[in-house]
């Protein structure tokens, strides 16, 4: 049996789909300037600021968000459902002096069954019917860096391993009191030991409040996001050149604190990691784990 380490972002906020975006543009503004017409009562919010609000923070310190959801396979139009994919990540925020800003993220992904939502420690692949072995390993952390118009660098290589990255962040829609934000990517990492590159797709949507997001006194907008992502099969389910590929399908929320993260997701940390739950912010400064996918 193959011991497998689960060492990348499984969704929103991480790794390939966090330094894969672009940047808020003239189309951002023109929906901003469209939902005013529509409703003349409301001023112009700067897309920027709703931007940095609904995804991170507009000033330094520490955010989390945490996503639950399937890994489900598919063959044709067969869909399999894998198993539960339980997602805290930490954040930290740094401004720059030229207007930029920083950002270390963490992902802990914790691999749960999908009936009773324990933590797994082996894993049967119901396509070849093989058991494997899982063990936990974080994702990062990792260091994106944002230009004082939002836009990104956009990266080279993640945990060491080379990656060409395009992305597409949509203009903000907003009816009413809702924003919703979609952002795409699209990267292929070129994993040693792989034939082909390693392909991800992803979709995020975030959704928040007008109101609190325009707000003076909100630094750190209030939001919650959902995530789809489809891409070929991990190299550690040992599916050789079978056709098919995986999706995600998950739904989270940001928080301000650690202790507002799922309590079960931080009892299961706790087992898994006990290290990174006693001081999950001091993790932001350790080495990044490799990148094997």
């Amino acid at each position: 049996m193959t011991r497998v380490r689960l060492n990348r972002r499984d969704v929103v906020g991480g790794a390939i789909g966090a330094v894969a975006a672009g940047a808020v543009g003239s189309a951002a503004q023109a929906s901003v300037d469209a939902a005013r017409s529509a409703s003349p009562s409301t001023s112009t919010p700067d897309p920027r600021m709703l931007y940095r609000k609904l995804h991170l923070r507009t000033d330094d310190g520490l955010l989390f968000w945490w996503l639950q959801g399937p890994k489900i396979g598919q063959v044709g139009t067969t869909l399999t459902p894998l198993y539960t994919s339980s997602i805290g990540t930490v954040q930290r925020v740094r401004h720059r002096e030229d207007g930029g800003f920083d950002v270390t993220q963490l992902e802990l992904i914790i691999i749960c069954d999908l009936q009773t939502g324990e933590p797994l420690t082996q894993w049967r692949n119901p396509y070849t019917d093989e058991m494997i072995p899982i063990r936990f390993a974080p994702v990062g952390p990792t260091v994106v860096r944002y230009r004082a118009d939002n836009s990104r660098v956009l990266p080279t290589e993640i945990g060491g391993t080379p990656l060409q990255a395009t992305a597409t962040m949509h203009a903000p829609v907003i009816v009413g009191d809702d924003v919703f934000q979609r952002d795409e990517s699209v990267a292929r990492v070129f994993t040693p030991g792989r034939a082909t590159p390693f392909e991800v797709n992803d979709i995020a949507v975030y959704h928040g409040s007008l109101a609190n997001l325009t707000d003076p006194a909100v630094t750190v907008g209030e939001a919650t996001v959902f995530f789809a992502e489809v891409t070929g099969w991990q190299r550690w389910m040992n599916m050789g050149d079978r056709a098919g590929n995986l999706t995600s399908r998950l739904t989270g929320r940001k928080v301000r604190r650690y202790a507002e993260l799922p309590s079960r997701w931080r009892e299961q940390l706790a087992a898994v990691a006990p290290k990174i739950a006693a001081d999950p912010i001091a993790a932001l400064d350790v080495a990044a784990a490799r990148f094997d996918r």
